[in-house]
């Protein structure tokens, strides 16, 4: 599902990226413009989410946040934590979403705003086990994560690491974020489409009771 303005983002780039990506994978797939089928989310295995200020009720919210905690998967992409409330005073709906994907953006840090650099993977974890560090130029996200995320994917700087994919649990949902998504330009690596559909085949699992490891 995209939503909102692709003058920043490259939204239907990433649709028809996402869906080949996931029909590789073996999903069967459909695409949505716009917030509304949110309404349905429980009828998922897995939301891919990937908005630019798109606007959402927060009973949208709700439902989505329900339909995690229930078992749907959801898989975020890059702009999806850049809120339209400002941090210090998010709205409702807001601070539904950041909890829910488990970061927000503040910035893009110091200039440059973009660069080449090297993305590093964790190997003990299913969704990046495998997967070769990858070089890709992209912009630069500062986020705000919540304690409960595990790093799974960074890119090293003069402050420390940046995060690039994180994960976390939402009742028996898992959730997945990656930081990359920006333009045409990630959507050819092969780092990046392994990620995906890593992430959308972790992420449609759900969690049961007596399943406690990652």
């Amino acid at each position: 599902m995209i939503s909102g303005d692709d003058v920043y983002e490259d939204l239907f780039t990433a649709a028809s990226a996402l869906q080949s990506a996931l029909t590789e994978e073996g999903f069967a797939t459909r695409s949505g413009l716009g917030t509304a089928p949110l309404d349905a989310a429980a009828d998922a295995d897995v939301i891919v989410l990937y908005t630019a200020l798109g606007r959402f009720t927060a009973g949208q919210r709700e439902a989505l946040a329900r339909a995690v905690h229930g078992g749907c998967g959801l898989v975020a992409l890059h702009s999806t934590t850049v809120l339209a409330s400002p941090p210090e005073q998010l709205d409702e709906g807001d601070r539904l979403l950041a909890e829910l994907i488990g970061s927000r953006y503040l910035s893009h840090g110091p200039l440059p705003h973009e660069s080449r650099f090297e993305v590093r993977l964790d190997p003990d974890h299913e969704l990046t086990a495998g997967i070769e560090p990858f070089e890709v130029t992209h912009e630069h996200y500062r986020l705000a994560t919540s304690p409960d995320v595990r790093v799974l994917a960074w890119r090293e700087t003069d402050t420390g690491t940046e995060p690039l994919v994180h994960t976390r649990r939402h009742g028996a949902g898992r959730v997945c974020y990656l930081q990359l998504g920006h333009d045409m330009r990630i959507w050819g690596e092969p780092g990046m489409r392994r990620l995906v559909r890593r992430a959308a085949r972790w992420a449609c699992r759900p969690d049961r009771p007596d399943q406690s490891g990652e």
